[in-house]
């Protein structure tokens, strides 16, 4: 298996713990900030979230830039470090009483825009930190499953640790898994090509960062396939998170009258596709990449649309788990093409402009989610997203072919 091979490399696999450790912490602020801030402004805390998704959306092009103007490796430290400074604030004013619901939006903000610098440097890294693109593809797998083991691990460990620790200091454990990241990434060393290439203009200040952002368009629009899929990335996501975030709570409850520990079981379904699906996809040569993300997101939308056919618990636990294998499929080969295909001085800008039009597709979703299932019902509204993501995909097939 190709993804045993990332194994073979210490650097590698100390730099994935520690995004996974960094997952985690992310995953037990969440969990922190979001109840603190429901016990200080009540049906108000959702504007601590908002200025978190609105940061990362205002300095997704941004953060692009950068990552492909700065020495990546002096970039992740800082913004670690940065990260780890912001939020470590939060216990020490939990001891003396005082957080108040302003400053957790303004810790909010900051986290959100920080991690707009990291993730392109990151993804730009990835490249020069491997030898061969075997080892790459196994290394973006095992990156990808970073977030969705958190997302399996999370709720159950989150309930372990509340029970010895007080809630604030998740806060102080998120801070420490910042920590860890910078200094796995500066334990890397100066070796590796750490510097991008430098831009083909001299601009500086905004004109600059409009000439940049402009080159990274362009890049992009050249790339034909590559377009194609960033720019229905969006509508997927769109059609996804309506389904996934709103549609399968309904479901669980409505539909399936089913308690939380139902609604758990399905994501916990999803997870567990997901990550099975990250390890097999990491391991495989992928001849047709076209032919792969296609498939993928056809399989999303074919499992969604399995989970509202009959309305019994274990054929929606089962459409879950069918729906969870498609999003590797999409997700590894895009990001491949992004490091491969593109020169080294645009990857950061690339892989900003796609999770930019994804986040604007995701929150369009949410926004419309809710007359969607209120106007069609909880099946119809699953199914109608299940078509949406089953078509975007057929076409760029039809588009494209199997080559």
């Amino acid at each position: 298996m190709h993804i045993l091979r990332v194994l073979k490399h210490t650097h590698l696999v100390l730099l994935w713990i520690s995004q996974v450790l960094s997952a985690m912490g992310d995953y037990f602020y969440e969990i922190a900030v979001m109840w603190i801030a429901i016990k200080l402004a009540g049906s108000s805390a959702g504007m601590v979230g908002a200025a978190q998704a609105g940061s990362a959306l205002f300095f997704g092009l941004l953060g692009g830039v950068y990552a492909d103007r700065w020495n990546r490796r002096t970039t992740m430290i800082v913004v670690d470090i940065l990260r780890a400074l912001a939020v470590i604030t939060l216990p020490v004013l939990a001891l003396t009483g005082s957080v108040q619901f302003w400053y957790l939006i303004v810790v909010a903000t900051i986290v959100g825009g920080l991690g707009s610098l990291f993730n392109p440097a990151l993804q730009a890294s990835l490249p020069v930190l491997v030898s061969e693109t075997k080892t790459l593809q196994a290394t973006n797998a095992l990156m990808d499953v970073t977030r969705r083991l958190a997302r399996a691990l999370g709720p159950s460990l989150a309930g372990v640790l509340v029970a010895f620790m007080p809630l604030t200091q998740f806060f102080t454990l998120d801070a420490v898994s910042f920590g860890i990241s910078a200094v796995t990434v500066f334990l890397l060393g100066t070796r590796y090509a750490w510097q991008p290439a430098k831009a083909t203009h001299s601009q500086q200040g905004i004109k600059g960062i409009w000439l940049d952002i402009a080159e990274g368009f362009k890049i992009t629009y050249s790339h034909k396939v590559l377009f194609w899929f960033i720019a229905t990335d969006s509508i997927l996501a769109g059609a996804w998170f309506a389904a996934f975030t709103v549609g399968i709570p309904l479901l669980a409850s409505q539909v399936l009258k089913g308690n939380v520990g139902v609604y758990g079981l399905i994501l916990g379904a999803y997870g567990v596709g997901n990550v099975l699906s990250n390890l097999v996809i990491g391991s495989l040569s992928i001849r047709r990449p076209v032919a792969t993300m296609t498939m993928g997101r056809i399989i999303v939308g074919a499992g969604f649309l399995l989970m509202v056919s009959v309305p019994i618990f274990y054929v929606a636990l089962l459409g879950s788990a069918i729906a969870a294998i498609g999003g590797p499929m999409g997700d590894i080969p895009i990001t491949m093409m992004i490091q491969t295909e593109l020169p080294s001085q645009h990857i950061g800008k690339v892989y900003s402009l796609l999770f930019t039009l994804m986040n604007l597709g995701s929150a369009l979703g949410l926004l419309l989610a809710a007359p969607l299932f209120q106007f069609s019902g909880v099946q119809v509204g699953i199914a109608i997203c299940s078509l949406i993501m089953v078509l975007s995909s057929a076409t760029g097939l039809m588009r494209f072919g199997f080559k």
